[in-house]
């Protein structure tokens, strides 16, 4: 499944960046990054260690970035919102468009903190829309490779509930909240998995909590590519369409054939 070749004689400049002993993977995708410019400025550097190039559209794009931002609206999972919960229907608006999009097209997805947190929602599942112990680096542990990955970024007060049902795929998992509100008055206490990255088969949506693409998270930022490579390189669930990475055509029919948006627009 590697691009390489076919990407390589495309003409697309590469910024290789050398600056740590470990060695990225090679994924010659293009990548479209949506979000405002403080929300999606650090991905090149990152994207680029692994051969990545920048691509102008999402139809243009074997994989779509959705970034952090402000909290996704609770009302799009049926719930109250917390006070702590902060909102921006217009993002959240233009992200359910571009999903939607990805979802009928087979559009391969990356999500980072609000950006995962939104996935999760569109694949059905619901928030913690307030947690304590998550604000500043901490290690996460890999329940797939059991491998704890030391210094993971850290700057989210919400955190998705798990979602089996839905087909989420529990990927990585730390333990740091003592304290978690589904709403204004729900509260539960007590020491319990936080779910720090997921996959969902069936869309091809990665999910990460923390931040790869900050700076100095090098560590962070190969195992996130790492994973890429796993699910969209080497996913036999994904096919070459027209130059850019889709999912197989069986994976898009035993789905629903339409992403019903209207359930997921509204205000606040």
């Amino acid at each position: 499944m590697a691009k390489s070749g076919g990407s390589a004689n495309k003409g697309h400049r590469v910024l290789l960046v050398k600056d740590t002993y470990l060695k990225y993977p090679e994924l010659w995708m293009s990548v479209y990054i949506e979000g405002p410019s403080i929300d999606t400025q650090n991905f090149p550097d990152m994207f680029a260690r692994a051969r990545c190039f920048k691509a102008d559209s999402p139809d243009k794009a074997d994989l779509v970035v959705f970034t952090g931002g402000p909290d996704v609206n609770p009302k799009l999972y049926g719930e109250e919102k917390h006070p702590s919960t902060q909102v921006d229907d217009i993002r959240d608006a233009e992200n359910v468009s571009l999903y939607s999009y990805c979802y009928k097209n087979g559009i391969p997805m990356l999500g980072v903190c609000r950006g995962a947190q939104f996935l999760h929602v569109m694949n059905g599942g619901k928030l913690f829309q307030h947690v304590d112990g998550h604000y500043g680096d901490h290690f996460i542990f890999d329940v797939k490779d059991r491998t704890k990955i030391e210094k993971v970024s850290s700057v989210h007060h919400q955190m998705c509930r798990n979602n089996p049902s839905g087909g989420m795929e529990v990927i990585a998992t730390s333990s740091r909240s003592r304290n978690r509100w589904y709403d204004f008055s729900i509260h539960e206490q007590g020491m319990q998995m936080d779910i720090e990255a997921f996959f969902y088969r069936d869309t091809c949506c990665f999910g990460v909590q923390g931040h790869p693409e900050y700076k100095g998270y090098f560590e962070f930022a190969k195992w996130t590519l790492d994973y890429l490579n796993k699910f969209i390189n080497e996913n036999p669930d994904i096919v070459l369409v027209n130059k850019n990475y889709r999912l197989k055509q069986d994976i898009l029919d035993m789905r629903p054939k339409t992403f019903d948006a209207s359930k997921f627009i509204t205000t606040n």
